[in-house]
Parts: C-alpha cells; sequence; structure tokens
C-alpha cells in the first residue's frame, strides 16, 4: 500500500455520544427512531440517553486510536447539536465541541474525516416540514453545512456529503428524514426522495467548495454489490436492475450531474414527474466537476433473483425495489444476523467502482458485528480478526493487481456503540465499552485482542495480517 495510505477506523457519532439533551442539543430522527429489529439474536435496543458516553470519554477514545497508530479518523457532526431544531440558529457549544475533537486529532497526526448527515437530522425537520422531502429542509441544510465548514476551514480536509445517500428510501424516516405521505406511490417516493438528496448532495459540495476550495469532498454510498442467485438470463436481468438503482444510481448522478436513462426510463413509464428545476440541474451539474472522491461502506454482498410470477415488467422492477425475500448464497458463511462475509465482493466492488467512474475510492466503513463479553478483561474476537484480514487482503488485491486508485480503508468501528438498530448486543469495535443492555456498568474501555491486532497491521501498512498476538 502507499505511504500515505489512511488506515483507520470510523464512528457515527449519534449512535456513540449519548448525552442526548446536554449542551442545548435536540432530538434527531435517531433519538425518536422506532427500530424495526433484524432477523437474527433477539435484539437489546436501547434508547441515546447514554449510548457508550462518547460525548465525555472522546478524548480517552482518541487516545486509544493514536496507541493503535490511526493515520485517519471518521466522525460525524451530530446536526441536532449544532441547529437543536435544524431552522433555528447554531449553537455555539455544539461548534465549540467538535472544534475541540478536531484540534485533538490533528494535535494527535490523526486526519479528521467528517460526515455531515448520518442519522442526525433534527427531529424537528421530519415532523414540521417532512425532512429531504420537503425541499426547505435541503436550504437549512446547507446553511448547517455552511456553519460547520466555516468553523472548522483548515482543520479538516476531507468531507463527506452524506453517510450512505443511496439508503434514503430504504430506511426513510432515518436516513432522510421523511415520512411516505399518504396517497404517494412508492415509485414515486424512489423518484422524488433520491432527486431531493442528491440536490442536497451537490449543494453541499458547493457550499464546501466556496467556504474552504482547499478542501475535499466525497459522496458516500452503502454499497453492497448483487450477483445472481442462479446463472439463468432471468437472475441476470434482475441482478442488473437491482445493482443500477442500489449501487450506481447515486455515484452516476454525482459523477456526471445528470440522471442516467435508465432512471429517467423508469420514471417515465410510470409517469412520473421529477421536481428539478433547471438551477437545480446546473448545481447537480456544477457539483460533479468539484467531486473529488468517492467513499463507501461495505459489510456483504448479497444475491437476487427474478419474480417469475410477476409477469409485468415494471411490477417485476418494483417488486426488485423492495424485495423483501432476504435470499441467501449458499457459497458464503455468515455471522449471527445473517450478514454474510464475502472478502472477495469488496475486491469486486472496488474494480467495479474504479472501472465506471475513475476517481479515487475510500473505503470508510468494513466491520463485522458480533455478540461478545468480557472476560477477565479480555475480550477474545477471533472472528473479527479473520473478517478484517480476509477484508484487507482483498483490497490489497485490488490496489496492488488490479490497479484501484485507494485513499484509505477505515474500520467499522474503533470501539463499540449502538448499531443503527440502537441494539448494544451486536458490538463493532476494537475496544469494548463496559456496559450492557439496561445495566450501563462503569463504562470503561477495555482493549480487545483485535486491538493490538490492528496496530500490528497499521505499523506495517497493511503487510501483517497473521493473527499471532499474544493476548
Amino acid at each position: 500500500m502507499r505511504e500515505d495510505f489512511l488506515w483507520g477506523a470510523a464512528t457515527s457519532n449519534v449512535q456513540a455520544e449519548g448525552a442526548y439533551l446536554s449542551d442545548g442539543k435536540g432530538l434527531n430522527v435517531y433519538d425518536t427512531l422506532v427500530v424495526t429489529p433484524e432477523p437474527g439474536i433477539e435484539p437489546q435496543f436501547c434508547d441515546t440517553s447514554v449510548a457508550s458516553d462518547h460525548y465525555h470519554h472522546w478524548k480517552e477514545d482518541i487516545d486509544l486510536m493514536a496507541e493503535m497508530g490511526f493515520k485517519a479518523y471518521r466522525f460525524s457532526i451530530v446536526w441536532s447539536r449544532i441547529h437543536p431544531l435544524g431552522d433555528d440558529e447554531a449553537n455555539e457549544a455544539g461548534l465549540k465541541y467538535y472544534e475541540e475533537m478536531v484540534d485533538y486529532l490533528n494535535e494527535k497526526g490523526i486526519e479528521p474525516v467528517v460526515s455531515l448527515v448520518h442519522f442526525d437530522m433534527p427531529d424537528h425537520l421530519m415532523r414540521t416540514y417532512n425532512g429531504f422531502l420537503n425541499k426547505k429542509v435541503i436550504d437549512f441544510y446547507a446553511k448547517h453545512v455552511e456553519t460547520v465548514v466555516s468553523r472548522l476551514k483548515g482543520k479538516v480536509r476531507y468531507w463527506l456529503t452524506y453517510n450512505e445517500i443511496n439508503l434514503c428510501t430504504h430506511m426513510p424516516d432515518l436516513v432522510s428524514g421523511a415520512i411516505q405521505p399518504d396517497g404517494m406511490s412508492d415509485s414515486q417516493l424512489f423518484v422524488q426522495l433520491n432527486t431531493n438528496v442528491l440536490i442536497a448532495h451537490a449543494r453541499a459540495v458547493e457550499v464546501i467548495k466556496k467556504v474552504d476550495p482547499q478542501a475535499k469532498v466525497g459522496g458516500m454510498c452503502g454499497s453492497s454489490p448483487y450477483f445472481p442467485l442462479t446463472c439463468t438470463s432471468e437472475d441476470n436481468l434482475a441482478t442488473h436492475f437491482k445493482n443500477q438503482m442500489h449501487n450506481y444510481l447515486m455515484f452516476d448522478v454525482m459523477c456526471s450531474g445528470t440522471f442516467p436513462p435508465y432512471f429517467e426510463n423508469y420514471r417515465k413509464q410510470r409517469g412520473i414527474e421529477m421536481d428539478c428545476s433547471e438551477e437545480e440541474h446546473e448545481v447537480l451539474k456544477k457539483a460533479s466537476q468539484h467531486l473529488d472522491y468517492l467513499a463507501f461502506s461495505y459489510y456483504q454482498s448479497s444475491v437476487t433473483a427474478d419474480f417469475a410470477e410477476i409477469q409485468d415488467p415494471l411490477q417485476k422492477e418494483d417488486a426488485l425495489l423492495k424485495d423483501q425475500r432476504r435470499l441467501k448464497n449458499p457459497n458464503l458463511k455468515a455471522n449471527a444476523w445473517g450478514w454474510q462475509i464475502d472478502p472477495n465482493g469488496l475486491r469486486y466492488l472496488l474494480n467495479v467502482y474504479y472501472d465506471r467512474y475513475h476517481k479515487p475510492l475510500f473505503i470508510v466503513e468494513n466491520g463485522i458485528g458480533r455478540e461478545e463479553e468480557l472476560v477477565d478483561g479480555k475480550v477474545v474476537d477471533d472472528e473479527r480478526i479473520a473478517y478484517h484480514a480476509a477484508h484487507i487482503q482483498a483490497m490489497k488485491a485490488a490496489v496492488e493487481v488490479d490497479g484501484v486508485d485507494l485513499i484509505g480503508y477505515l474500520a467499522w468501528s474503533p470501539f463499540d456503540f449502538l448499531s443503527s438498530h440502537k441494539e448494544i448486543r451486536k458490538r463493532y469495535g476494537f475496544v469494548y465499552v463496559n456496559r450492557g443492555f439496561e445495566d450501563l456498568k462503569d463504562l470503561k474501555r477495555y482493549r480487545k485482542k483485535s486491538f493490538w491486532w490492528y496496530k500490528k497491521v497499521i505499523q506495517t501498512n497493511g503487510e501483517d495480517l497473521k493473527n499471532n498476538i499474544e493476548y
């Protein structure tokens, strides 16, 4: 790997901080989220009042990252901590909190990578305006971005406009602060909400580059390459459609500044009018010319198949968009929640994205959730080590054999915190946070075996991936 490769990890602050009404913070969509359980282990849903108490432990947590040798750390600035209602004035206590965090990271030699929307839209914007389905919220967001970037200009080099933007219609309340209106079809929601969040992304690019022309700005998707369940042409066609709409649509627009023919065809065949003005089209085009890199999360690959029982082609496409069959690849193992483990899916995705877009790529999330317990002050997480080792090996092949231009690898996550489903049983971190479901215990931090392994990986620039740690 190149000498300036950015090894590190990533956090969602809204899932980690707690202190959910401290120092002027307002409620956000994650705080108020009503969770739908994932299949798998019985969940242990938590509220967000404490989480991992990162709000009060952030220096300790960053010290542990520095001890591991991090070159970069991705975190999110919680929108409702800066603008508690979203349509109000900035909260100085929130700005000061993140500025101190950024200053401390720079002092430790860790590159800050900052996400600007990460499940943290102020709840008021959802209840009052219906989130990004209302273009007034795009204006509020642009103001928020300008406030944050102006405060951190020259201190943050890498910005991400919007976390997992392509999931906006899959989890609209959490990802985009939107609730599907009565009378709006799934297809209409898909067309207009995707359009609006892309405009929001483009406005953010515009603002960031205006405030700090030296900043590097990336778009970010939650990526899972789809493979056909069988080798039939029908399953391959279904897979092609699914990849277009899930993995390519957002990046296609971000990189070209125009809506691709397959998306335009989808809406026109259904008679859907898209609300996107000439001025907004121009914003999309200009933003595409200033996008520096593409970032994505990768946890697993997926498989899909034709809906053979559906004859109407438009109904078939809509069924694929809303597919809840949870088809499994028979060639892959999975964690306890059914997330299938496919390291070479990451290599495949890196190649597809680089061949398609010819932009530097950045892996900003990759990890495995496990149920873990502290035993004599230790957590032996060999399964996590094996997961990361295999994915790093696949990543290295994409770079060193296939020629992909890759900025860095940020594991999910540096320490334990709530999952996107507010789940504490599923842990991802290199550091164990001592809390249970109902018993908060002492919230003390403990280095897992993977902590020492990842430290060695970073020290050797990815050359030594062996699990030979004495622990």
